[in-house]
């Protein structure tokens, strides 16, 4: 009987240590999960954003300003034109390239030529630009993008701005495959949104919105630059 309450206090034992073993590594392994988690998402976000920086640049070279909404980008894509630089011919080192054009030596004109065929080659194979304008992991919801143009020394500056709030890019943690393919990662990992980012995304400055460009400044950067 002695025997048996031993074996009972050693198992409960054991099962305690475990228990407590797998809090402890919870509480360490939580923080890191939720920060692995959003810059992968973000990663991917800035990813798209990069994409949508390349289409504008295109679409500001033919058209002299920038997209406002992105039926405009995909209207560009599959109807626009755009005028290239065919160039024929190698410029000796001995010359300048107007030098050469003066002698013959090398030719420069210009055509016209399907936007697509121009703009597919800055882009990889996997590019869709149907789908251009949908936040990654946000369940179809789509970038707020605007243009504009501001006056700068008195000039004209020509601007646009596509954001994707954080509350957008990082929703559903809990169906994220780093939590769900885990092993035991509903118990570890599960309520990493409500713990780190707050039901209204009120927590952690660190986590903020992407954003490309700006309206009030000439700029084309992204706040992750």
């Amino acid at each position: 009987m002695k025997g048996t309450k031993n074996i009972i206090i050693q198992i409960c034992l054991i099962v305690g240590i475990l228990v407590l073993c797998v809090m402890v590594y919870r509480s360490i392994a939580r923080p890191q999960k939720c920060a692995t988690i959003c810059e992968a998402r973000k990663l991917e976000v800035v990813g798209k954003l990069k994409d949508i920086r390349t289409l504008q640049a295109f679409y500001k070279t033919e058209k002299g300003s920038y997209a406002k909404t992105f039926d405009q980008l995909k209207d560009f894509w599959y109807n626009g034109n755009m005028t290239i630089v065919v160039k024929e011919g190698t410029v000796p080192d001995t010359l300048t390239e107007a030098e050469a054009l003066k002698q013959g030596i090398i030719r420069r004109d210009t055509t016209v030529v399907k936007a697509k065929d121009e703009m597919i080659k800055s882009f990889p194979e996997t590019f869709n630009i149907d789908k251009i304008d949908i936040i990654p992991f946000s369940g179809g919801e789509k970038f707020i993008m605007d243009a504009d143009t501001i006056v700068r020394a008195g000039i004209p500056v020509y601007v646009y701005e596509v954001k994707a709030l954080k509350s957008q890019y990082l929703k559903n943690m809990d169906e994220d495959p780093r939590v769900k393919d885990v092993f035991m990662g509903r118990l570890l990992f599960s309520g990493l949104q409500e713990q780190f980012l707050g039901k209204d995304f009120n927590f952690k400055e660190s986590v903020k919105d992407v954003v490309l460009g700006s309206l009030t400044e000439p700029s084309t950067d992204g706040n992750w630059e």
